[in-house]
């Protein structure tokens, strides 16, 4: 075939621009496609209203592998990396609440002020995540084992899996496989009293997923939240997005914007051959990388003869079910919290009680939002006075639960309903009045979905469960490449999975130029 790149990559999101820049650096002449006329999927930022804006869609670059951004060299364009996650606020609607510093013994300390007991159960849970770190980082930082053609080195590969889990200790392995399958209620409540403490602690187990504080398997979701939320981003994900869109351009990756793929292209043999544009352009490549969800990769731009029956029911069952809004409000005045109002918090949780979290997951199985939402709530205003007026504040808060299966519809009148649930949940927190609101956007998962193409508006790309993780989105593509000779997911969709993590594009890529070599 008379090619035209090495690759192309579709979708610029952080992962997409991931992929796309390591494969760069390693010589190929790679092609990025964007649909739109930006760069960043969720990761990027946009002023909501005149004067106000937001860092990102989403906001929480804890996870963020900083050893992908050294290895992509973006400090040298201007990323500057925090080597501590983000200090947050746990919000009790009673006016009390904790704040929860990266420090170890500052946050013991903090959390003694509420209970003493509290404060000593901290510091057994933050040595039981250093020591399960050890096993889970590593895990969910390389490519997964072939779990589909078994054989001696794969057997190898998870036996040194086993011999690193038997590492911990007997007792630490012990309480890491009983307390895995737990629901996040249930483990937390083994260990803490504070009501609203557990709330915020678990908050990152539940967010954009269609489970609640008492399903099971959810401790998991906390643990590999905590072990991977080391380091975090000055300036949130669209600072991310400008440095990585400039080692991308260093690195000789040429980027076309508002440039749809309608079609991934395969011949007769089952070999990709390159991609069509919506406006009939072709673009020649034997390999793409697919930085788009699992279905939208499969579903929408393959043809309906390319892929076998079992592999598209495998898809068609891949689970996304999207559970999360975003409202991102503008204040005319710094915003204040009721328990510490000196207009330092950038993130806080809501959530009150274990019980009121899974009630506002209820809604969600009868296709209703929660008139009680919990709220993840980032005030970038704080550390960066440039997204609003001098004095002024921009609150970008994910909202859960809010599906996109929802009966009444996502109208205007709907998406008002919300903002006031919103609105209202957010006033028990903080000290300031509605008549402070400037203005207000409602983002629902159906917008996700036409803004970004995330199916049912999932903003991990599928939901983060115990049989959607190793072997994510399927076995059959848990290693990034897939059953059609040439592509390759790249996106959240893979492994380890959503978030701003950068991992799952710089782990394809990997793949890639293994099977390159």
């Amino acid at each position: 075939m008379n090619k035209s790149y090495d690759i192309i990559v579709i979708g610029g999101g952080h992962n997409g621009l991931t992929t796309a820049t390591i494969l760069a650096k390693k010589g190929m002449k790679v092609l990025l496609l964007e649909k739109n006329k930006f760069l960043g999927g969720i990761a990027s930022g946009h002023e909501f209203i005149p004067g106000y804006r937001t860092t990102g869609l989403v906001h929480d670059t804890s996870g963020v592998r900083t050893s992908v951004l050294k290895q992509l060299g973006l400090e040298q364009f201007g990323l500057k990396i925090k080597n501590a996650r983000p200090d947050a606020a746990i919000l009790a609607k009673d006016g009390r609440g904790i704040f929860l510093p990266s420090d170890r013994n500052k946050a013991i300390e903090e959390i003694t002020k509420i209970s003493k007991d509290d404060g000593e159960a901290y510091r057994d849970y933050r040595i039981f995540i250093d020591e399960i770190g050890k096993f889970l980082f590593p895990l969910l930082n390389e490519i997964p084992p072939d779990l589909i053609q078994f054989g001696t080195k794969e057997l190898f590969a998870l036996g040194k899996k086993g011999l690193a889990l038997k590492k911990l200790g007997k007792k630490t392995m012990t309480e890491l496989l009983k307390v895995g399958p737990m629901s996040v209620a249930d483990f937390l409540n083994e260990r803490f009293e504070t009501e609203f403490l557990k709330a915020g602690l678990l908050g990152p187990s539940i967010y954009a997923s269609y489970t609640g504080p008492w399903s099971s398997y959810t401790t998991l979701n906390l643990l590999m939240w905590e072990v991977c939320a080391r380091e975090h981003i000055v300036g949130g994900p669209q600072a991310l997005v400008n440095a990585l869109e400039k080692a991308a351009i260093s690195a000789g990756v040429v980027i076309k914007l508002q440039s749809e793929v309608s079609s991934i292209n395969v011949d007769k043999h089952g070999m990709v051959t390159g991609i069509t544009l919506k406006d009939g352009a072709v673009e020649n490549s034997p390999i793409v990388a697919s930085s788009c969800t699992p279905q939208h990769t499969f579903l929408d731009l393959l043809a309906p003869n390319v892929i076998d029956y079992p592999l598209e029911r495998s898809i068609q069952n891949y689970r996304s079910r999207g559970t999360t809004a975003k409202v991102n409000i503008a204040l005319s005045n710094k915003v204040k919290f009721k328990f510490k109002s000196d207009d330092t918090i950038e993130y806080a949780r809501t959530g009150n009680s274990i019980d009121e979290m899974e009630k506002a997951f209820d809604s969600v199985k009868y296709r209703k939002f929660s008139d009680h939402p919990i709220l993840d709530i980032h005030v970038p205003s704080v550390s960066d006075p440039t997204v609003a007026p001098d004095g002024h504040s921009v609150l970008s808060i994910l909202v859960h639960f809010a599906p996109y299966h929802f009966d009444a519809g996502w109208n205007k009148e709907q998406k008002d309903r919300l903002k006031d649930n919103v609105e209202d949940m957010l006033l028990d927190y903080i000290e300031n009045s509605r008549d402070e609101i400037v203005g207000c956007e409602v983002l629902s998962p159906v917008d996700f979905e036409d803004q970004f193409n995330l199916t049912n508006g999932h903003i991990f790309h599928g939901e983060h469960a115990v049989d959607q993780l190793i072997t994510r989105p399927i076995p059959y593509c848990a290693r990034y490449d897939t059953p059609i000779k040439g592509l390759y997911l790249s996106g959240s969709g893979a492994h380890p999975g959503g978030g701003i993590t950068c991992a799952p594009g710089f782990l394809a890529a990997e793949r890639i130029i293994k099977h390159k070599d």
